[in-house]
């Protein structure tokens, strides 16, 4: 089961950094095409916001995601150097439940999101507004998952990056 769980995780991970990529391309695409479009040919693409921002949404939920998997997200851990050895493990601990009850409480709230959007559309492009916000709870439960394997699979207990160790 560990096995099993290590390599969804790492696959996931790489998936997850292929769609970011991806997306941040072809935002880049997006841009230089509608500025061609409506500089150079006088005709701009109307739709082409509507489509960015549901970019930069995915984009974002998925970084998020990256980082926690990557343990990338900052964190102000200057007080722990001032407390004994002993305590450090229990703070992270602490630090560690409340990130995933956070996150599982973000997921369910972006679960429900989704439901109450889910009749609405976005005007200029007459897609449902759930594939605006689906991002939120797939992400934040995949995130989740990412630092339950770094803290329970693979015995690492600081969900976010910290210079203590190096000290």
């Amino acid at each position: 089961m560990k096995s099993v769980l290590l390599r969804l995780d790492s696959q996931l991970l790489t998936v997850e950094k292929w769609l970011a990529g991806s997306l941040l391309g072809a935002m880049a695409l997006l841009l230089v095409a509608g500025v061609f479009f409506r500089y150079v040919l006088g005709t701009p693409f109307v739709w082409s916001e509507s489509v960015s921002r549901l970019l930069i949404v995915w984009l974002t939920f998925i970084g998020s995601s990256i980082a926690f998997a990557e343990k990338k997200h900052i964190t102000v851990d200057s007080i722990l150097y001032f407390l004994p050895g002993m305590v450090r493990p229990v703070i992270r601990m602490c630090i560690f439940a409340l990130v995933a009850v956070t996150l599982g409480y973000m997921t369910y709230l972006g679960y429900l999101y989704c439901l109450s959007v889910s009749r609405n559309t976005s005007p200029m492009l007459g897609i449902s507004l759930v594939y605006f916000s689906m991002a939120m709870p797939i992400t934040f439960f995949i995130g989740l998952l990412h630092i339950f394997v770094n803290v329970f699979l693979k015995r690492d207990f600081l969900v976010f990056e910290s210079a203590l160790d190096e000290i």
